[in-house]
């Protein structure tokens, strides 16, 4: 009988040594349930040392029991930091794509970011933070493009292209057509997409629709303003 309670004992009291490491590891320290889980495996092994085993494992199973709830409490907090983690950067791409004009340049995906994004925030309101998690993912997903998009060229892979151009002019691309957007983040231009206004107000005139940026066609000869004094001379060629 002793020798089978010291088993008990001795299994309990690993079990719990383990569950102080992934506590210790999520910053449980201050919870009410830990220190008392704490304070039942030190009185656990003062009474199997004492060979008092019905009041080891008496201890021993309480402990293990607020242990559990200590495992429990420290996932929730994992897993809501990682909600909050995801949250935090869709919400930032949802703002950069307001910034650039996304809703109108990405009707298509647009609008399911935007649902995906409220589906989100109310998920992880609602302590639901897996669902939250996959649903913030979605938007970063979706989105994807916009950032890709959206981020400046360096300054060495302009300096790099040589002579900067005056003029280019707009290009048939079926895979990925020529807009102002486009056209701006190209090195050899500016070198990034958000400078897409300086070139539609240097040239709204000559579009078909000087209203909207969007009507541009191949073959309209683009001027291309300097911006920070660059040197700009003579028509871009591949």
């Amino acid at each position: 009988m002793k020798t089978t309670l010291k088993i008990a004992v001795i299994s309990i009291i690993f079990s719990l040594f383990a569950t102080a490491a992934l506590s210790a590891q999520n910053s449980l320290y201050d919870n009410q349930n830990y220190r008392r889980s704490l304070d039942l495996q030190r009185s656990a092994k003062t009474a199997y040392d004492a060979g008092d085993y019905l009041k080891s494992v008496e201890y021993a199973k309480e402990a293990a029991r607020l242990s559990t709830i200590v495992r429990e409490e420290a996932e929730t907090q994992r897993m809501r930091w990682v909600a909050n983690s995801w949250k935090n950067r869709a919400a930032t791409q949802i703002s950069f794509g307001e910034k650039v004009n996304a809703p109108a340049r990405y009707p298509d995906i647009w609008p399911q970011a935007q649902e995906a994004f409220a589906l989100a925030v109310s998920e992880f309101d609602a302590a639901r933070y897996e669902p939250s998690t996959a649903a913030s993912k979605k938007v970063v997903e979706l989105l994807s493009v916009v950032v890709t998009e959206g981020k400046p060229v360096k300054a060495a892979a302009k300096k790099s292209a040589g002579i900067l151009p005056a003029f280019y002019t707009v290009r048939l691309i079926p895979e990925a057509r020529d807009c102002f957007w486009r056209i701006a983040a190209y090195p050899f231009i500016y070198g990034n997409p958000l400078q897409w206004k300086t070139l539609y107000e240097a040239n709204k005139e000559k579009i078909s629709d000087p209203s909207n940026p969007d009507l541009i066609h191949p073959g309209i000869v683009l001027s291309i303003p300097s911006i920070n004094g660059e040197k700009r001379e003579g028509h871009w060629s591949e």
